[in-house]
């Protein structure tokens, strides 16, 4: 398929850009129109004045008179007080300019919106990911992936050297590394309308992030418009989806992606066999599951070795020599765990029960299975005797499975058996907790209002009487708490000593901390930590800020909504 040209695209693009009169790429500037008369700010109350020095006050008139040329595109005042609100440059931080950005394409601006898109990249604070996702995913929202690259390098072709330019395919093999599910679902939208610009490796990242999130549906649609650009999945792609379509318990699916992975003579191991059990037991194909299991740890062999003498209308799996495939500790490992995994507990036990007889110890990762699947079934107590008789046994690394139980009690709100087993046995016994179980005891007392213990339990982490330092989650966990009891000023004395000693901090912790602040009302300082966050590269692309934004600044009467 030809892409339309720069030329031909911008003329498409912009026969609607202003409303007040065409305008092109290369003469959209934020300057005030001087053939524009003054507006009296009282016939128009959103006209920003001098005497104005809130973002927050400029952001409710912006969107107001966006709301309002929505309906009403004829309405000239209002279009003389946007020119002038735009004229206001000292406003545009990185926060407020995305919000202008979203507003003036609404209103097919767009030689304004990229007039602020090409000035909030001269500021040198956004990254240039951040700065795509605002063209594919608001400027040319309706076109197609191709046309996003020809109005990116219209807009920084010449700014830019050959060893940082990005397109949409960088953008995508982005966006699947580091974006959120809703993120990986807007993506798609745009990708399936087609065009033809993406490179082979785009599609594959792109199906792996949709499988991570269990989206099977759209994985099928990338793949089949993969197939439609004349390329070809290699060999890890087909695995991932059929242990996607195995994970979903689409056993029909996961047999047609098998057969293609048999084709190319993949090596049957326990990603496949493993898969195929839990996908079994998912959609609760029990009899089957324990058929494949016996037919694993068999002895004698049985089954086809070729693709050629599969037959169709039974399971591509069970027509297969899988003698010596899969080691036999390992097949009771992964069936136990799926059992697990779908709350079978008494087939669990019963074979867990088995390997022992065979004197054959299971990993950590099937003791910890069971002990989460007693706790998600409500039986805790059945699961710290279980976890008692497994210390006296002595076969295993009984701490590693006792921290996984003082996890579950943490989770349910028992965090006086929790912090019981955490000394009696942890700490009696010398074994070094990780970070994460500590963390798991402090987030229990916030959990359910032991707020002077959490404080207590915080303070001798930070002096180091557990394992190193606290980690950035440690941190995250008693500011959301504090956030939680509406104790703001706590919260953010801890988040201004991250900042204070350069400690790393992430998207969710800038995030607890701006919804905290908009819950309190101080929607001004909650407004500056998302620019913050925007500036340190805390947002992955526009739809993640869209979303907290809509939540946060768009709830509570606020009245900062593009309608």
């Amino acid at each position: 398929m030809r892409f339309c040209s720069s030329t031909a695209l911008f003329s498409r693009l912009f026969s609607r850009s202003s409303l007040s009169g065409s305008v092109s790429a290369a003469q959209a500037t934020l300057s005030f129109n001087a053939t524009h008369k003054e507006v009296n700010p009282d016939h128009y109350p959103a006209l920003i004045t001098k005497k104005d020095t809130s973002r927050i006050l400029y952001l409710k008139h912006f969107c107001s008179l966006v709301n309002k040329l929505s309906t009403n595109h004829r309405d000239y005042g209002a279009l003389r007080a946007l020119d002038s609100m735009l004229t206001k440059t000292h406003y545009l931080d990185s926060a407020t300019s995305v919000l202008v950005i979203e507003g003036l394409s609404r209103l097919r601006k767009l030689g304004r919106a990229m007039a602020v898109l090409s000035n909030l990249r001269k500021s040198g604070k956004v990254s240039d990911y951040f700065l795509y996702s605002l063209v594919i995913l608001c400027l040319v929202k309706e076109g197609r992936v191709g046309e996003s690259d020809t109005v990116w390098n219209e807009v920084f072709g010449s700014e830019l050297s050959w060893n940082r330019r990005i397109d949409a395919s960088d953008f995508v093999i982005y966006l699947s590394k580091f974006g959120k599910s809703f993120e990986l679902e807007r993506i798609s939208e745009r990708v399936l309308m087609g065009g033809g610009a993406l490179r082979e490796q785009s599609y594959i990242a792109l199906i792996g992030a949709l499988c991570r999130e269990n989206k099977t549906l759209l994985v099928k649609k990338v793949l089949q418009e993969m197939k439609n650009q004349g390329m070809r999945p290699d060999d890890l792609t087909y695995l991932i989806m059929f242990q996607s379509f195995c994970k979903k318990g689409d056993l029909v699916e996961a047999d047609s992606v098998l057969r293609k992975l048999i084709r190319r003579e993949y090596s049957m191991d326990i990603c496949i066999y493993g898969s195929f059990i839990y996908g079994l037991c998912k959609s609760a194909k029990l009899r089957e599951a324990d058929k494949l299991f016996r037919k694993l740890i068999r002895k004698d062999h049985a089954g086809v070795s070729g693709v050629g003498n599969l037959k169709m209308g039974k399971r591509a799996i069970f027509q297969l020599d899988c003698h010596g495939a899969v080691p036999e500790i390992m097949a009771y490992e992964c069936y136990c765990r799926s059992l697990c995994a779908v709350g079978r507990l008494d087939d669990a036990e019963t074979l867990l029960k088995e390997m022992l007889k065979k004197r054959t110890v299971p990993q950590i990762c099937v003791y910890k299975a069971f002990i989460k699947a007693l706790f998600r079934a409500g039986r805790s107590e059945d699961a710290i005797r279980f976890f008692n008789v497994e210390k006296k046994r002595g076969f295993i690394a009984a701490e590693e499975i006792g921290a996984s139980v003082v996890a579950e009690l943490c989770e349910m709100g028992n965090v006086n058996d929790a912090w019981r087993i955490f000394n009696e046995f942890i700490v009696s016994s010398r074994f070094v907790p990780a970070t994460s179980i500590v963390n798991c005891i402090l987030s229990g007392y916030l959990k359910v209002g032991r707020l002077a213990e959490a404080e207590s339990l915080f303070e001798s982490i930070q002096k180091g009487s557990f394992t190193g330092l606290p980690d950035v989650s440690t941190y995250t966990v008693m500011v959301d708490g504090y956030c939680k009891q509406g104790n703001i000023i706590k919260a953010l004395c801890i988040f201004e000593e991250l900042l204070k000693n350069n400690l790393p901090l992430n998207g969710t912790l800038y995030e607890v901390i701006i919804r905290g602040l908009s819950v309190c009302g101080r929607v001004e300082e909650a407004h500056k930590y998302l620019n913050e966050m925007i500036d340190n590269s805390h947002l992955a692309s526009y739809v993640e800020w869209k979303v907290l934004f809509d939540s946060t600044f768009g709830a509570d009467g606020y009245g900062i909504s593009l309608g």
